[in-house]
C-alpha cells in the first residue's frame, strides 16, 4: 500500500496533524499485515491498536471542538459516532477468531478510503476553524 498520508491531508493543527499520521502507519502496517496473512493474531493486535488510536484521536479533536465552540460540533461528533459503529462492527466480526478475507478487505478499504475522506472534508473544516484560535 502506497503511503496514504501527504501533505494533501495536513489539516495545519499540529497534534491532530501527527495524530493522523500515526493512524495512517498503523492502517499500512494492518494492510500490510493482511496482505501477509500468515498471523491472525498480528492482524487482531494491529487492529486493536487501530481502534484505540482512533478512539483517542476523536477524543482529542472533540476536546478541541468544545472548548473553542466548535460549531460544527455535532455534526463532527456524529461522523466520528459513526466511524466508531463501523469499527466496533468489524471488531465483531474479528471475535470470533475466524477472520474472513472479505472482512479484511472491507475493513482495509474502510480504513484508507473512510479515514481521507474523513480528513479532507470534516477535518479539514475543523483546522481552519482551529488555526487562528491555537
Amino acid at each position: 500500500m502506497a503511503n496514504l498520508f501527504t501533505d494533501r491531508l495536513l489539516i495545519h493543527v499540529e497534534d491532530i496533524d501527527e495524530q493522523h499520521r500515526r493512524i495512517f502507519e498503523i492502517v499500512e502496517e494492518f494492510y500490510s499485515e493482511c496482505m501477509n496473512g500468515k498471523n491472525k493474531d498480528r492482524i487482531l493486535e494491529i487492529f486493536r491498536v487501530l481502534k484505540g488510536s482512533l478512539e483517542e484521536h476523536f477524543k482529542s479533536e472533540e476536546d478541541y471542538m468544545v472548548t473553542y465552540s466548535y460549531p460544527e460540533y455535532e455534526v463532527h461528533k456524529e461522523r466520528h459516532n459513526i466511524f466508531m459503529l463501523k469499527l466496533q462492527a468489524l471488531d465483531s466480526a474479528f471475535k470470533g477468531g475466524f477472520i474472513p478475507f472479505t472482512k479484511l478487505m472491507e475493513a482495509n478499504e474502510f480504513f484508507a478510503e473512510g479515514f481521507v475522506t474523513h480528513i479532507s472534508d470534516i477535518d479539514s473544516r475543523l483546522g481552519e476553524f482551529l488555526r487562528d484560535k491555537l
